[in-house]
């Protein structure tokens, strides 16, 4: 399945290593702003990086022009609900929606103090809700804006969260314990 999703978003390689640079130059400053690690921020910056080239690349299923043409305006809100887990193997996406907003979510829970970090969540939480309006808003790129999408990545969001809150604890004993071994 993830390889007939990337296989489908010729862009998302190329997409990634223009990722890879602004988050490797990016990561000190968005670390010292957060007051969090850079890696940390590094994490951060490298999952929008893959956020916006999954979702806002134009897709792969003919040039753009086509797509723009084909494109159709409007937002898909059916089955915008909760979902049973039991219901979420018989999305395509569903998965894919998931995991690409885990990495944000982890990295926004453990994003310096608790206020920026909820600061943090709470942009990554209108991320989901952008994506679907530049989806709708530019027809161009190929990509159909769905209310089922801005759920299942704010489940993500979420589950990166709730693992995040979870090691956030582990990860500040463990550093204040390297720093102690260095003084």
């Amino acid at each position: 399945m993830i390889k007939a999703v990337l296989g489908s978003v010729p862009m998302f390689w190329p997409g990634l290593f223009c990722s890879l640079v602004p988050a490797a130059l990016l990561n000190q400053p968005v670390g010292r702003l957060l007051r969090a690690h850079w890696a940390v921020a590094f994490l951060l910056l490298l999952a929008l990086g893959g956020v916006l080239t999954l979702t806002l690349l134009p897709d792969a299923h003919g040039p753009v022009r086509e797509l723009s043409r084909a494109a159709v305006r409007h937002c898909a809100l059916d089955g915008a609900g909760p979902r049973t887990p039991g219901a979420w193997p018989a999305s395509r996406h569903t998965g894919l929606d998931v995991a690409l907003f885990v990495p944000v979510g982890l990295a926004a829970a453990l994003a310096g103090t608790r206020r920026r970090a909820a600061v943090v969540l709470l942009g990554a939480a209108a991320l989901p809700f952008a994506v679907e309006l530049a989806q709708y808003a530019v027809p161009a790129i190929g990509r159909a804006c769905d209310a089922q999408d801005v759920r299942d990545n704010l489940v993500g969001l979420a589950l990166g969260a709730g693992i995040g809150l979870l090691a956030g604890p582990l990860v500040r004993a463990g550093a204040r314990s390297r720093r102690e071994r260095r003084t």
